[in-house]
């Protein structure tokens, strides 16, 4: 997980990859931010070069993921599977009693993993995400831990 002695290789190659798959990407001061305490980071490697990342917010007994990418030349290799599953286990260990997020709605490929991770459509937010072309919505989906 990332903490104050996080690299800033690390950071700025995590950053690259956000960048590479938003439309509107944080600045990296943001980046940066949302990886200090409430939140939390963690890192996909493949030969020693980050190329995937998961951000979580924990609040009380609730956590959102709030971004989950994997650089496109190392998809299909189930990384992003592997960092969902190790932020679940993180929130079980932690006593997250469920787990948020958002999805665009045409990424197929992410909702089809969610839903086999455990998570449930819980609603439509209208015209969220922006796009190159306009708006697109986003589902909003909820993961609940085995102790409730």
């Amino acid at each position: 997980m990332v903490n104050s002695n996080t690299p800033l290789d690390t950071l700025s190659e995590a950053h690259r990859i956000h960048e590479s798959v938003q439309v509107e990407p944080w600045s990296f001061a943001t980046f940066e931010d949302c990886l200090t305490a409430p939140y939390y980071g963690v890192f996909a490697y493949l030969n020693e070069e980050v190329v995937g990342f998961a951000i979580v917010l924990e609040v009380l007994s609730e956590a959102t993921l709030m971004d989950i990418a994997v650089d496109k030349k190392a998809r299909g290799k189930g990384l992003g599977k592997a960092l969902l599953n190790f932020v679940l286990e993180q929130s079980k260990r932690r006593s997250m009693d469920e787990m948020w997020l958002d999805v665009r709605e045409s990424n197929e490929v992410a909702i089809s993993l969610y839903k086999r991770l455990g998570f449930s459509y819980i609603d439509t937010r209208k015209n969220y995400y922006p796009t190159e072309i306009g708006r697109e919505n986003a589902l909003v989906m909820k993961w609940c831990s085995a102790k409730q």
